[in-house]
């Protein structure tokens, strides 16, 4: 038998056909080895390959081996895991917002309502990510120029062409919706465009680098400080790595000395520019909120108690105040207020569970072979957790209060980028074992 009919034999055995040529080129790998040492021993060509294929053993044992191998894998347990968080998050948010209606005179019904629209946004980006799953993450990375260039087009475009429209107002509510969304969405989709600069030196670090800028603009235009200041962060990071594992092949010290001086200034800048913090809102006056703010939420966790809760008054400032009065029971106080609810315990338990799931999930797309997923699964992976150490840090009253994405915290269509983002890094687990290198 020679060496084409062998792999084709084997290869009929592979369910997977995407894992057919690394398989095959995995197991060429080992037959020309084999056939070097025939060949050493003085044996002729034509016969040291005959002994080279003898020697893999049976095409149809190996290639069910192989199949067994080089499958798509579920991460079943992650999955599972997401999907309790998630509807832990659901009652816990419900649970919370109906005590506090009580507490204000209100109705359930309004709660009621939000919950439901709350819970088809969850359930809609569990399908979504479940479904993410299924496709193989490499066919984004591979159009990810064209999907940004069509993403922002979409987005843009009804700005300049549609304001006399009567759907006016519709557009300029996506548009509001887009802007946030669009940097998280970019996210992955840029790492997959800088791998495609791999080994074309500064020309291509530049390219590279140069397709921030969709994502800096759309962060720009939604005006918020601390989540520009993340993604710097977490952009910065992301294209370190890349030059410190040779993706682009240029002199890695000064490089990463030049990125992180970059970011360092943009940071200060972020910092001494005026007008832009959340919703436009005068700097001086934001300012002077925010420290109350971070003031109040120390004192709120100070008087927490670790299980149970602190009653339904507090003393905040050496005033007695109903809890339901001191903040709103929004998305950006639920880890606050579940302490005072629950206590402080089963808030730092919430923290952990989520945190642990996340490092797993990044953890496991860095450990992979293949250098593309590795650099998606760390650009998905810091942007969660920087963006969920951020949120964090907000409700222990350590950094300023300023509205932040956080994973799994009830927030329109927030939830969905959670649900996409996570679909993409547990198809970077699913597809580990069939991409190359």
């Amino acid at each position: 038998m020679d060496r084409q009919e062998y792999m084709e034999r084997l290869g009929g055995q592979i369910r997977c056909k995407r894992a057919v040529p690394l398989v095959t080129k995995e197991l060429e790998a080992h037959i020309e080895e084999q056939k070097e040492d025939f060949l050493a021993e003085g044996i002729s060509e034509q016969e040291a390959e005959e002994l080279a294929v003898k020697e893999m053993g049976d095409p149809v044992e190996v290639g069910i081996q192989m199949d067994g191998i080089h499958k798509p894998q579920m991460n079943w347990g992650a999955i599972f895991l997401i999907g309790l968080i998630s509807a832990a998050g659901l009652m816990a948010w419900y649970g919370l917002n109906i005590r506090a209606a009580v507490g204000e005179g209100r109705t359930a019904g309004s709660i009621y309502h939000l919950f439901i629209r709350y819970l088809v946004y969850t359930a809609a980006g569990f399908l979504a990510m479940v479904g993410i799953c299924y496709v193989d993450y490499t066919w984004f990375a591979a159009r990810a120029k064209k999907i940004m260039l069509v993403y922002s087009g979409a987005i843009v475009f009804p700005l300049f062409f549609l304001d006399n429209c009567p759907l006016w107002d519709f557009f300029a509510y996506v548009f509001q919706d887009g802007m946030w969304l669009m940097a998280f969405l970019f996210l992955p989709l840029y790492c997959g465009v800088l791998y495609s600069y791999r080994g074309k030196g500064i020309a291509g670090f530049i390219k590279g680098a140069a397709w921030m800028f969709p994502i800096v603009v759309s962060l720009l235009i939604y005006r918020n400080r601390l989540e520009m200041l993340i993604f710097v962060f977490v952009l910065a990071a992301i294209l370190s790595y890349a030059v410190g594992t040779g993706t682009f092949r240029v002199p890695v010290k000064p490089v990463l000395l030049g990125i992180w001086t970059a970011a360092a200034f943009f940071s200060v800048w972020l910092m001494l520019a005026d007008g832009l913090t959340s919703y436009g809102i005068v700097p001086e006056a934001y300012e002077d909120f925010m420290a109350q703010s971070q003031s109040a939420l120390q004192e709120i966790l100070a008087g927490s108690h670790a299980l149970g809760s602190v009653g339904e008054t507090m003393t905040i400032r050496g005033e007695f105040l109903e809890v339901a009065e001191i903040f709103p029971v929004g998305s950006e106080f639920l880890l606050t207020y579940t302490a005072v609810r629950f206590g402080t315990f089963l808030s730092a338990a919430a923290v952990l569970v989520t945190g642990a799931l996340l490092l797993k999930l990044l953890v496991s797309s860095v450990k992979q072979k293949n250098r593309q997923g590795r650099l998606i699964g760390l650009g998905c992976g810091m942007m969660f957790l920087a963006h969920g150490a951020g949120y964090v840090l907000i409700n222990m009253g350590v950094i300023r209060p300023e509205q932040v994405y956080c994973p799994f915290i009830m927030d329109r269509l927030g939830v969905l980028v959670t649900y996409v983002l996570l679909g993409i890094m547990l198809s970077i687990y699913r597809y580990q074992s069939i991409s190359e290198a």
